[in-house]
């Protein structure tokens, strides 16, 4: 099992430590099915270094965010992955973020955080997020692979049962649906399943316990491979059986002792799988 590893380090192996029992599928160039993705989470503009001036911590935070999308840009992934809190005031989502997502030179796929949606759910966060992402989960084909995008706000309690309803109805759908991809399926969110230990207590970081369990089988089951998340405000990177678990640093905004910017994915899947995850 993989353990937390220094930030900086550069990460290769086989997923979980373990053989990913995927086809050998070729892409036109007769190498394994590679997907490159930019995984950018946390920018939570507003939060900065001194929560007593919002406005100045807003500016600085955006500004740090073009730069890393001009950096994505040049850098042409397959796919840029923002794993949620976009704003750390969830009104604010309205501001920059319609302009900022024009910026992109290449795909976006957006999951949403507990500072969008709130800690339990509300609909007036929710629209008000809808409204400028248009959707807070999709499924997508990226490279021969399935990237699944979830709204992990979903396994905290909310007054909207309904649409929580539906949204694990989706997931259960999509999950089936991507067993044909043979192992090569990514899901992303914003809260990680666990941060340590798949039997750690229930906390603010995690899923709770009494569905940890059954969504990682169900994940299993679906041939995923790779879940990326956010939330920590640091790089974590672990597994479980064949998942491998990997949380990126804050993009926009962190302490003197953490980097800016985001982490580079890249995975390949022959007869095993094989990944990256590196800061840049």
């Amino acid at each position: 099992m993989m353990t937390k590893i220094e930030r900086r380090n550069f990460i290769f192996g086989i997923a979980a430590a373990g053989l990913v029992p995927a086809a050998a599928v070729a892409d036109e160039n007769g190498g394994p099915r590679r997907v490159r993705i930019a995984h950018m989470t946390d920018p939570q503009f507003g939060f900065g270094r001194t929560a007593q001036d919002h406005e100045a911590n807003y500016a600085a935070d955006l500004a740090r965010f073009e730069r890393a999308v001009a950096r994505v840009n040049a850098l042409k992934p397959d796919l840029a992955l923002i794993t949620g809190d976009m704003t750390h005031r969830p009104e604010d989502v309205v501001r920059d973020w319609p302009r900022l997502l024009g910026m992109f030179e290449v795909p976006v796929a957006v999951a949403p955080g507990n500072h969008d949606m709130g800690q339990k759910v509300s609909k007036e966060n929710r629209d008000r997020y809808l409204s400028v992402f248009g959707s807070d989960y999709r499924a997508l084909d990226v490279k021969g692979w399935r990237i699944i995008v979830g709204n992990t706000q979903f396994w905290r309690e909310t007054d909207l049962t309904a649409e929580k309803e539906r949204y694990e109805a989706w997931l259960k759908d999509e999950l089936d649906k991507a067993k044909v991809f043979g192992g090569r399926v990514i899901l992303a969110g914003h809260i990680p399943p666990f941060t340590d230990r798949v039997e750690e207590p229930d906390s603010y970081e995690n899923c709770a316990k009494e569905s940890r369990r059954k969504r990682l089988d169900a994940y299993l089951a679906a041939g995923a491979r790779f879940f990326l998340a956010g939330h920590t405000h640091r790089m974590i990177a672990h597994g479980w059986k064949d998942l491998t678990i990997l949380n990126a640093e804050t993009t926009s905004w962190n302490f003197d002792w953490r980097p800016y910017g985001f982490r580079l994915f890249e995975a390949a899947c022959e007869t095993d799988c094989s990944y990256s995850f590196v800061e840049v």
